[in-house]
C-alpha cells in the first residue's frame, strides 16, 4: 500500500492524545499548548490574526514575510509541530492503550508513505515498531550520529519509507566539506558536487534516542529552514537537493503501486506545482487508483478529476479519526 499525507492526517492525535500539564514556579500547574495545527489555527498562531486581509491567504502572509526576511512565521509553525511530536506523536507511540494510529500503522507492515508534513508522526511510529531508520527511512542516504550509550541493533534497515515531499524538520543537507584541518594548518572549503543529507532531531530527540544530532563544521540549519514553507509559489523550493531526491523515490513508487491513498490532503491548489507530478506518475500507472480521506473529499475529487480525467477517484468523506472508528473501510 502507497499513502500521502497531508496536515489532516495528524489532527485527531491531538485529541486522542488528550492534555498535557506541566509545573511552573512561576503560574503553578498548567495545560501545555501544543497540537498539530491546522489552516485556521495557523492564522493565529503565526500571525496573531482571526482573518487574512481581504484579497489574501494565509499563503500569502508566509511569502510577504518571508521576503521581509523575517523567519519568526516558519519558526513558530515548525516550532509547534515538533512541540506536537515531542508530547503528542511520543506519547501515542508508546501508549498500551490502543489508538487510531497504532491501528493504522500495525496492519500495513509493508506500506510506503508520502508526506507532505514537516513533522515526524509516522517516524515516531514507526520507528518504535522496528519499521524505520533514519539511515535509509527517508528513501535517501542520511548521516546519522548514534548517542552516547545507545544501546546497539543488529539491523538498521528499513521496512517502511516514509518519504517527506516538502522537507522534515529533521533532516538538513551539506554542500560543502572542510578539507585539511580547520583547527590549525592549511584547510579548504569544497563545494560538494552530490550533497549530503544528516539527521538532527532537534527538541524531539528523546523521540529517537537512539541518535544524537549531526553537527557539520560548515554551516547547521534551523528546523524552519529545513523544509517547503506553505507560500502560493513553491516552485524554486521544490529545485533543491533535498526534495528532487525525495521525488525520484516517490514518482517510481506511486507508477509501481498504481493506487495511492491521500489522507488528510487537500490538494490545495497553491501545492499544484507539488503534486502535479505524484498525480502524472498515478496517471502513468496501471491502476490508475486515487482514494481521498477527508471530510471535502467530494468536492476535491471533482476538481481533481477535471484535471486528470484518466484517474478513478474514490472519495471517503471523513477525517482520520472517523475512518479509523470505521476501520479503515473505504
Amino acid at each position: 500500500m502507497l499513502f500521502l499525507f497531508g496536515a489532516g492526517f495528524d489532527i485527531d492525535a491531538t485529541r486522542e492524545a488528550g492534555p498535557f500539564y506541566g509545573n511552573s514556579i512561576y503560574i503553578g500547574r498548567h495545560q501545555i499548548a501544543c497540537s498539530y495545527p491546522l489552516v485556521s489555527d495557523v492564522l493565529k498562531l503565526c500571525f496573531e490574526r482571526d482573518q487574512t486581509p481581504e484579497g489574501k491567504s494565509v499563503e500569502d502572509l508566509f511569502a510577504e514575510a518571508l521576503q521581509r526576511g523575517e523567519h519568526k512565521p516558519m519558526d513558530v509553525l515548525v516550532d509547534r509541530l515538533m512541540g506536537a511530536d515531542y508530547y503528542i506523536a511520543q506519547r501515542l507511540a508508546a501508549a498500551e492503550k490502543p489508538n487510531s494510529y497504532r491501528r493504522f500503522f500495525d496492519p500495513f507492515p509493508g506500506a510506503q508513505f508520502l508526506t507532505f508534513n514537516y513533522a515526524s508522526l509516522p517516524e515516531i511510529f514507526l520507528s518504535q515498531s522496528g519499521r524505520w531508520f533514519p539511515e535509509d527511512g527517508y528513501g535517501v542516504p542520511v548521516q546519522t550520529e548514534t548517542a552516547p550509550l545507545a544501546k546497539p541493533v543488529t539491523r538498521t534497515k528499513s521496512s517502511s519509507l516514509v518519504v517527506h515531499l516538502h522537507g522534515s524538520a529533521c533532516v538538513f543537507t551539506i554542500e560543502s566539506q572542510i578539507k585539511g584541518n580547520p583547527f590549525g594548518g592549511i584547510a579548504e572549503l569544497i563545494h560538494l558536487g552530490e550533497p549530503l543529507y544528516a539527521f538532527d532531531p532537534h527538541s524531539i530527540g528523546h523521540c529517537f534516542p537512539r541518535y544524537r544530532g549531526v553537527m557539520s563544521i560548515t554551516g547547521h540549519a534551523r528546523p524552519d529552514e529545513r523544509v517547503i514553507a506553505p507560500i502560493p509559489d513553491k516552485s524554486e523550493d521544490l529545485k533543491q537537493a533535498f526534495i528532487q531526491k525525495s521525488y525520484s523515490v516517490a514518482l517510481p513508487l506511486v507508477r509501481e503501486g498504481g493506487v495511492l491513498v491521500a489522507v488528510g490532503y487537500s490538494f490545495n491548489p497553491h501545492d499544484h506545482v507539488s503534486y502535479c507530478r505524484i498525480l502524472g506518475a498515478l496517471e502513468q500507472s496501471k491502476n490508475r487508483t486515487l482514494v481521498i480521506v477527508s471530510p471535502q473529499s467530494g468536492e476535491v475529487a471533482k476538481r481533481i478529476a477535471v484535471e486528470y480525467p484518466t484517474l478513478k477517484i474514490k472519495p471517503i468523506a471523513k477525517t482520520f479519526g472517523q475512518w479509523a472508528g470505521d476501520s479503515f473501510r473505504s
